[in-house]
This record gives C-alpha cells, sequence and structure tokens, in this order.
C-alpha cells in the first residue's frame, strides 16, 4: 500500500491481538498494522503467535531453526482474503491510486506496476475495468461513478493481491 515505515533499528512493536488469541500472560495489544514497521520489529511472544507469521511460516520460537521452512497451504490464501490488516492495507492502497493518478486506465496501470512490477497487458486492463463495472453495478452506482468510488477500487486492489502472480516470485 506504499506506507511501510522504513526506519532502520528502534523498539519492538507488540503485536496485533485477535479475540481467539487470549490467556494467561496476555501482552500489551499492539496496532493492527505493526506501526507499519518490518514484521522483523514484531515482539514474538511463544505463547501469543501471529497467525499471518505462521501461516507463512516464520520459525516457530521454541528452538533453533537451521533452515526456514516453505509450504503452499490453503491458509495462506485464507489469510490473504480474510485477514483484517490485508483487507485494510487494500483500502489504503485504493486510495493510494486513487489520490496519484486521474483515469481509470492509469490507475490499472498503476496498480499492476506497484503489485507486479510490469505493466498490465490489453486483457487484463479489459478484465480490470470489466470487474470495476461489475462491482459499481453490485452496489448500483452509474459507469462513471464507480469508476471513482474507493470501494469498487478496494475491490480490485483486494483481488489483485490475491492473485498467484503477486503471492509467488518467479
Amino acid at each position: 500500500s506504499g506506507r511501510l515505515d522504513t526506519t532502520l533499528y528502534g523498539p519492538s512493536v507488540p503485536i496485533h491481538l485477535t479475540e481467539y488469541l487470549s490467556g494467561r500472560g496476555r501482552p500489551r495489544n499492539g496496532p493492527l498494522d505493526g506501526n507499519r514497521r518490518r514484521s522483523l520489529y514484531l515482539e514474538v511472544r511463544r505463547n501469543f503467535l501471529q497467525p499471518m507469521m505462521i501461516s507463512f511460516d516464520t520459525p516457530i520460537p521454541f528452538s533453533t531453526v537451521g533452515r526456514r521452512n516453505t509450504s503452499n497451504v490453503p491458509a495462506q490464501a485464507l489469510i490473504l482474503m480474510n485477514d483484517p490488516f490485508v483487507y485494510e492495507e487494500a483500502k489504503r492502497f485504493a486510495e493510494r491510486l486513487l489520490a496519484e493518478t486521474d483515469n481509470t486506465e492509469s490507475r490499472i496501470q498503476r496498480l499492476y506496476w506497484l503489485s507486479f512490477g510490469r505493466e498490465p497487458d490489453t486483457q487484463e486492463v479489459t478484465n480490470a475495468i470489466s470487474f470495476l463495472e461489475s462491482q459499481g453495478a453490485e452496489l448500483g452506482l452509474a459507469t462513471e461513478k464507480a469508476a471513482q468510488d474507493i470501494r469498487v477500487w478496494h475491490d480490485l486492489c483486494h483481488v489483485i493481491w490475491n492473485v498467484k502472480e503477486f503471492t509467488y516470485l518467479n
């Protein structure tokens, strides 16, 4: 979404505790976005591990780990679809696109460039425009209004972040 704080060093950031992370010794609750810091700066509590980090193979802090596991499991796709952090960052990304560019095609090009490091092909632009129009129709918006509505762009950003190309490095 463009909001990462790249400042080096500093104190650890407490993890965001969901309602399901409960128990004796519950630490203080941190911000949903990790204070915009890299995950390297998140506190690690053995009894309160962050679900997103676990699903993406963070080492479990009970013993040393010589090599990090890599997996491809359904929990990863579910986190990208349902996690409140991902949902909020997709909304912020949509806000960024609406602020940076002034027409639909340039927004789609910017979306692809920032998400995949490449320009979209003609079919991808057509599909994105079709998606925006159909989402706008679901919300009862005219085509012109849909192209400017944050909700449809939010949905498109969230969808793009769930595409295989976004998740895997080539």
